[in-house]
């Protein structure tokens, strides 16, 4: 105990949080668990050898899957009208109440969140009871995914809380899965074996349940899905999730990948703004509206069988509507789901609807990532028309001089409807990013040097009358603040662990 308390000592106080020593993780201490659970609830005693456990646990799996129970969620509601729900999985070892400020983070006001905990039962790998959506007995890609029967239990539950949605009101395509760690794993084979089409599904730093769940359910055979994985994770290999992007993108899903450098199996700050950006391109802004026919709307199909209005007609009853514009995307026709049915379908809906139609739209955010210059006459004129503009410079020394951070600023900062883009030199670029703000009626204009978060904060109110979130501008300023989701995970722990590299002789080194 005397060498791991050294060993820790040395990465700093926030690992001697996780692990003050060898007891605590056999029984809550004053610092981390006090305050969560009473002694003995929480933590059984250590069993005697990983063998003995994985033996116990098969020869009682069909006991386990009666006995297991679930805590109520932690829902977090959205600040504004809910009309999409995120349901997000912890890792092993920790609950979901741990995880309810990423709502706050990601700033998706339209959504719910919804954080389910794990049970509680023996779990080989730590040697105790914890909260585990199912057993793991090692670190091994097939140990992760071994236990075929824990991992279906814990889909079960998962599609029983979208079924709890469901019949809450909220679209079963509005709904959102995604998870940490062992949590990525159960998301990923709960969105892939459930039977309503879902919205998409989030899986970081986690492994693909192969042999357990290998494609996906003729629902969800177009569900986006977003990868994320550190470059240096030692618990869950890059390789696995380049492996999995590979898989999943054979099958015709609509995949993402994101690897962040320098990290390893642990949830960083970057990764919140990846997350913002998926839910809101998979549950974008939605909303009703019903219309007289001929509805006079110009209509297209997109990719993945997506049917978007392309253009609204002088004096038509969609323009009467007052709701209707080029770009929204036709989710359902008088109720049925039909938003990834194709044009034909779309059209079959609208035809045998009598007088009058009722209309879910969807209305996709703007691309952030997009160089401006690179958009239609069109596509320019409707943005400078709908929202305000923001483009920034990104050539050669506004590049070198931060130009990626403002636009990720920018991101974070304006309105999810509003344009922000790339575009190409503006001249001067000495002092700093240069940026270029327009539409809603303004006359386009560069403003030179943006190179701070104070002064795009400044600009966005005295251009925009934007009000900046001042607990967003916080976490903006001190990113490192945020990251101390999954501070509980054992498979964060064994990653930290796994980390540390002791180089010497005791002698040399004296811990």
């Amino acid at each position: 105990c005397t060498m791991r308390r050294s060993i820790l000592a040395l990465v700093g106080g926030a690992l001697v949080a996780l692990l003050p020593s060898a007891d605590a993780f056999l029984a809550p201490t004053p610092a981390l668990r006090g305050a969560r659970a009473p002694s003995g609830l929480r933590y059984a005693a250590p069993v005697t050898s990983h063998a003995s456990v994985r033996a116990q646990r098969r020869a009682a799996q069909p006991l386990m899957a009666a006995a297991v129970s679930y805590k109520k969620p932690t829902i977090v509601d959205a600040t504004d009208t809910a009309t999409a729900t995120v349901i997000w999985l912890h890792g092993l070892g920790d609950e979901g109440k741990e995880w309810n400020r990423l709502a706050e983070k990601t700033g998706v006001p339209w959504a719910k969140f919804v954080f389910p905990s794990a049970p509680m039962q023996e779990c080989t790998i730590s040697e105790m009871q914890t909260n585990a959506w199912y057993d793991i007995p090692g670190l091994s890609v097939q140990q992760l995914r071994e236990d075929a029967a824990g991992i279906q239990q814990s889909c079960a539950y998962i599609h029983s809380l979208i079924a709890d949605e469901i019949a809450n009101g909220t679209p079963s395509e509005r709904i959102v899965l995604g998870g940490f760690s062992q949590g990525g794993c159960i998301a990923l084979a709960a969105a892939l074996s459930c039977e309503h089409e879902l919205g998409g599904v989030m899986a970081l730093s986690t492994w693909f349940p192969r042999g357990i769940v290998d494609e996906p359910t003729p629902a969800n055979a177009k569900m986006p899905v977003m990868l994320c994985h550190g470059e240096v994770d030692p618990i869950a290999k890059v390789e696995w999730s380049r492996k999995s992007f590979d898989y999943l993108s054979a099958l015709g899903l609509p995949t993402q990948g994101n690897i962040y450098p320098g990290l390893g199996h642990e949830f960083a700050v970057m990764e919140v703004t990846d997350i913002r950006e998926f839910i809101q391109k998979v549950v974008p802004p939605s909303f009703q509206v019903t219309v007289k026919k001929p509805l006079g709307a110009v209509m297209v199909e997109g990719d993945d069988g997506f049917v978007q209005i392309k253009d609204v007609k002088e004096g038509s009853n969609a323009q009467a509507s007052g709701k209707m514009q080029s770009d929204d995307q036709i989710v359902r026709v008088n109720g049925k789901l039909v938003k990834t049915a194709g044009f034909d379908a779309v059209m079959a809906e609208l035809v045998a609807a009598e007088g009058e139609v009722t209309l879910t739209l969807a209305r996709p955010i703007p691309d952030r990532d997009i160089d401006f210059s690179t958009l239609s006459e069109a596509e320019q004129a409707a943005r400078y028309s709908r929202t305000g503009v923001i483009k920034v410079c990104s050539d050669g020394p506004c590049t070198r001089q931060g130009a990626k951070n403002v636009i990720r600023w920018l991101k974070d900062l304006t309105p999810a409807e509003f344009s922000v883009s790339k575009c190409g030199c503006t001249g001067n670029c000495g002092n700093g990013p240069n940026v270029v703000v327009g539409g809603k009626g303004k006359e386009e204009k560069v403003l030179y040097g943006r190179n701070t978060v104070g002064i795009v904060v400044k600009m966005l109110r005295e251009e925009y009358d934007i009000e900046t979130d001042s607990k967003m501008v916080n976490s903006i300023m001190n990113p490192a603040k945020d990251a101390s989701f999954g501070v509980r995970d054992e498979l964060v722990r064994q990653g930290i662990l796994a980390s540390i590299t002791v180089k010497g002789s005791f002698e040399s080194n004296r811990f």
